[in-house]
């Protein structure tokens, strides 16, 4: 009984432990601790560096598409201008008998018109000159001129 109560009181004793294995072993636990810890910093590193990369190889891609899409823009515009003036000239093309038939038309019509006043101005001037002769006439015959009402007629004079 000695000997059990000589445990019982010393099983707490720092000597009863080897203190070198204790060492050796939180050692050896920093060491797995530390190890495990620097295992997770580098795959969080090496993780931040893939996403890292991924973002700049996404927006590379993204500028080299819209690169391309730009290009394709550019040469859809230029083929439609191109088309657009090839339509112009089509539609040149097709006016120009109309242009040159409406313009020998329209010259038609101003010659017409040109003679037409001619004429107005020359009826003007024969019918101004025969006026002017009759009333000559009748002032040298002495004729006196047509009644201006109905009931002259009725009276006996003309």
């Amino acid at each position: 009984m000695q000997n059990s109560m000589a445990v019982g009181k010393t099983s707490r004793s720092p000597f009863l432990i080897d203190l070198l294995a204790e060492n050796e072993r939180i050692d050896e636990e920093n060491a797995v601790r530390l190890t495990e810890q620097s295992r997770r910093v580098k795959v969080f590193e090496r993780r931040k560096e893939d996403a890292k990369n991924a973002i700049v190889l996404r927006a590379l891609q993204e500028a080299s598409d819209l690169d391309s899409l730009r290009r394709e823009k550019r040469i859809i515009m230029d083929e439609e201008r191109r088309l657009k003036a090839l339509l112009d000239i089509e539609k040149t093309k097709a006016h120009r008998k109309e242009d040159r038939l409406a313009a020998a038309r329209a010259e038609r019509q101003r010659k017409s018109a040109r003679s037409e006043y001619r004429r107005e101005g020359n009826k003007e001037m024969l019918d101004d000159h025969s006026r002017r002769e009759d009333e000559l006439l009748k002032q040298k015959h002495e004729v006196k001129g047509k009644p201006d009402n109905t009931f002259s007629l009725y009276n006996g004079e003309f």
